[in-house]
């Protein structure tokens, strides 16, 4: 089982980015960063869900490369 009781959830704040090619980026290279298990793109919120072992610094990478191909990202809340 890949979950954890030490698994985090965070809802990140996404402006662009919601085509489907976007999307499957966002997932794809999301899942490529260290510390994420699982990233979902939300369309009709245009929110990011993130799955994530609780180091803020996942959360930072995931907005950064956001932002580097275009569009925004920001941390709304996280548990």
């Amino acid at each position: 089982m890949s979950s954890t009781a030490e698994s985090k959830h965070a809802i990140l704040d996404l402006t662009g980015g919601t085509c489907t090619s976007c999307v499957i980026a966002i997932e794809h290279l999301g899942r490529r960063i260290q510390g994420i298990s699982e990233i979902t793109v939300d369309r009709a919120t245009s929110t990011i869900q993130i799955a994530y072992d609780g180091n803020r610094e996942a959360l930072d990478k995931v907005c950064d490369f956001v932002n580097r191909i275009g569009y925004s990202a920001e941390v709304r809340a996280t548990d």
